[in-house]
């Protein structure tokens, strides 16, 4: 939450509601982090989610957000936006949960979704290319989301791969076409590394 998206909070909060709901498993762990000159972690890994009475699920869909994770969305709704975009800072607060949940040698699919909105630096790019492979090194797949005026090159090399970008042409506004594919991808690399997790409620 760089003060560069100061005008445009609206939409990315909107954007990462949407994305939290359509993740539907009780089974899946969610965090939420925002970075600008440092990293915050705004929820910390949670796996709680409220499983509807069998008797509400043709009304309304199985799965709705806890309120751990409704807390943790309305904390981030009211964050006030400002300072750089350190990148790098997001993906360390990622990491010390990462490797919290891996220490013992106990692996689950893990993914992270970092969102920007400009080119980094180069010296921001380096370390975020760092931690990036850190987080891969503990079994992470690295997607990443750019709008505005962001560099694809480098969110290619930060991402596990150019597949793995999803860029937004159409501005802030458009983030919120970019959730199904988001989701799409998602789901079958986490399949694909854990045959046993539901992501989203349906089929891939």
């Amino acid at each position: 939450r760089s003060g560069s998206v100061r005008n445009h909070w609206t939409e990315i909060y909107s954007f990462v509601e949407s994305l939290a709901e359509k993740f539907i498993s009780p089974m899946l762990r969610m965090s939420f982090i925002v970075f600008s000159s440092r990293g915050t972690t705004i929820m910390k890994l949670t796996e709680n989610r409220q499983v509807l009475p069998s008797a509400f699920i043709q009304k309304c869909p199985p799965f709705v957000l806890s309120s751990t994770i409704r807390r943790g969305l309305d904390i981030l709704q009211y964050e006030v936006p400002g300072g750089d975009t350190f990148m790098h800072e997001g993906f360390k607060r990622a990491n010390e949960q990462i490797y919290h949940e891996t220490y013992g040698g106990v692996r689950t699919a893990s993914v992270i979704i970092a969102l920007t909105d400009g080119e980094l630096q180069d010296v921001q790019f380096y370390y975020a290319e760092q931690e990036a492979n850190r987080a891969r090194s503990f079994g992470a797949i690295v997607y990443c989301v750019g709008v505005k005026d962001f560099n694809e090159t480098q969110l290619s090399t930060i991402a596990d791969s150019i597949d793995h970008v999803f860029p937004v042409t159409g501005g802030f506004y458009a983030l919120r076409g970019t959730i199904d594919s988001i989701l799409k991808k998602s789901c079958i690399e986490i399949l694909a590394a854990e045959p046993s997790s539901v992501c989203a409620g349906g089929k891939f």
